[in-house]
């Protein structure tokens, strides 16, 4: 039998202060990511070659995609709260150590790359952990306002960020930004400590697959199989094997699920497409077309300053009921926004197709991250966040270095004509998906 369950009302998210705790918690702990990350690559060029502070840079990244999925298995096993608080006081602990470091002595870049690897390793259990914390803290219909109100952090950090470390190294010590560092996260943590979380099944909908999961006795679109979530209720565990298992368990749960695995596809394969044209490609094309470096800034603040507005409308309005539908539909009008910018005759054209790139990347965004977490069951949305994070972030790499090889073999619009080929390509697969087109704000498909 097939239960219908009505979600209680409850109050909008952005009105919830549990919720803007978390923001808050959020805020600051990413802020203390920019102001980290820009210290760091300051400290590298002082201390070594440019090779080498490139190479001190990008040490953290390889431990972060490594071990991004275990992050996310652990978030499952002990609670993403418990997860996000205990990584994000290590990071605290991190900086706090660097900063004493800096009191006595220049560090080298060996000591640089062990700090990058060491927060990057950290980074891959915080990420996914809270990340995760919007599914314990809101019913499943609010989820699209809080990852909605989670891109207006996310655009606000990297407004503030950037220059508020500049000002930071430019008038003080390395030491002191270090020891800021360490006073966001700290603050971050504080905060995060006092966000409370709902039950663990606490979701009607989540119960709901469950039930039908255990009764069908196999692994379901909305669940695990019963035994496989027995067996992990009796080995909590967070051994190496344990998590192994449970990272494979996880693999298995997405590749199944009928409305997961083309969310995350979908989210994959758009973001080949953008993310080369936009960090390597613009100011390629911003050279070749005259515009200098005010013309990168120009396009890229229509493009963030659209998406934050988009984000804040749908923080206000909540998901529409189609959520699945208008969420992919986004994508073709993106990809000719983003072929736009290279075809614009100037540009002010170039800044207003950007602009309508903005709005679709700030409704796109929440509408099926909030779609992902509503969808993922209670017992795997860390291990679902963790994957989701892969996939917006894993090819960003490729694509980067494909847009240079792009640019050297034809010319700087190339990357955003075959980018925006691509993003048009993968809404209109998207909307032939019945589960994505139908999906609900709950994660339910109609």
């Amino acid at each position: 039998m097939t239960v219908t369950a009505t979600a209680p009302p409850t109050r909008a998210a952005y009105r919830d202060l549990n919720v803007l705790r978390w923001v808050t918690g959020l805020f600051l702990s990413l802020l203390g990511d920019s102001v980290f990350f820009v210290a760091l690559a300051w400290t590298a060029t002082q201390v070594a070659s440019p090779s080498v502070a490139g190479l001190v840079v990008a040490a953290g990244a390889v431990p972060r995609a490594a071990l991004m999925l275990f992050g996310g298995a652990l978030a499952d096993r002990v609670g993403p709260r418990t997860t996000a608080l205990v990584s994000d006081g290590a990071r605290t602990a991190v900086m706090l150590a660097v900063a004493a470091v800096l009191l006595l002595e220049q560090p080298s870049a060996a000591v640089l790359i062990a700090l990058a690897v060491a927060f990057g390793v950290i980074d891959a259990f915080f990420v996914p952990a809270v990340g995760a914390m919007p599914a314990v803290l809101v019913e499943h219909h609010e989820l699209s306002r809080v990852t909605a109100m989670r891109q207006v952090v996310h655009r606000a950090t990297a407004v503030a960020g950037a220059p508020l470390a500049g000002w930071l190294i430019a008038t003080s010590s390395l030491s002191l930004v270090y020891l800021v560092c360490a006073g966001l996260f700290a603050v971050s943590v504080a905060a995060l400590a006092t966000t409370r979380t709902l039950p663990r099944a606490a979701s009607a909908m989540s119960a709901t697959a469950d039930d039908e999961g255990e009764q069908r006795g196999r692994r379901g679109p909305w669940g695990d199989g019963a035994q496989e979530r027995a067996d992990r209720r009796s080995d909590r565990r967070p051994s190496a094997r344990a998590l192994l298992d449970d990272v494979t368990a996880g693999l298995r749960y997405v590749r199944g699920h009928t409305l997961l695995l083309p969310l995350l596809v979908i989210t994959a394969v758009a973001e080949l497409g953008f993310a080369g044209a936009l960090n390597v490609g613009l100011p390629l094309l911003a050279d070749a077309s005259g515009w200098g470096p005010q013309g990168v800034g120009w396009v890229l603040g229509a493009w963030g300053a659209a998406a934050a507005l988009a984000s804040v409308v749908l923080t206000l309005t909540g998901s529409p009921q189609r959520a699945g539908l208008v969420g992919v539909a986004c994508l073709p009008l993106m990809g000719v926004a983003l072929a736009g910018v290279a075809l614009a005759p100037g540009l002010g054209a170039a800044a207003a197709a950007a602009a309508v790139l903005g709005v679709g990347s700030g409704v796109i965004a929440p509408v099926l991250g909030g779609l992902t977490l509503a969808a993922a069951a209670d017992d795997q949305v860390g291990r679902v966040m963790s994957v989701a994070s892969l996939a917006g972030l894993g090819g960003a790499p490729l694509a980067y270095a494909a847009t240079g090889v792009l640019v050297d073999l034809t010319d700087p619009a190339a990357p955003f004509l075959l980018g925006g080929a691509l993003v048009t390509l993968t809404g209109l697969a998207a909307l032939t998906s019945r589960p994505v087109r139908t999906a609900r704000p709950d994660g339910t498909t109609s």
